[in-house]
């Protein structure tokens, strides 16, 4: 079993973890992103990012929710701010690249 780590030249800030679909989907407030990782491999698969600090992250065996979290004082808030999002996988994440997140 390998060690997850962000590594040396890069700093995530791990806020919330979920396991979803046989992945292991970490939020990053300071990497402001979604980090989607291969729990066999312990390698970033994929980076979901474009929504700032993101706070935590969470699966309900159907769907993938996370939150943003810029009105802190760190991030860059605007009205848009701090929304709970649904995943959605066009196609799945499994095969296919990410098409678009709903709030």
């Amino acid at each position: 079993m390998s060690i997850i780590t962000s590594g040396d030249n890069e700093t995530w800030a791990p806020s919330g973890i979920t396991f979803h679909k046989g992945k292991l989907y970490v939020a990053t407030l300071r990497g402001e992103a979604i980090k989607v990782m291969n729990v066999s491999t312990g390698k970033v698969e994929r980076t979901i990012n474009g929504f700032e600090r993101v706070r935590d992250v969470y699966s309900d065996g159907e769907s993938l929710y996370f939150i943003t979290n810029n009105t802190d004082g760190r991030g860059k808030p605007s009205k848009e701010d701090d929304v709970l999002y649904r995943l959605k996988e066009y196609p799945p994440l499994t095969g296919g690249n990410l098409s678009f997140v709903t709030q």
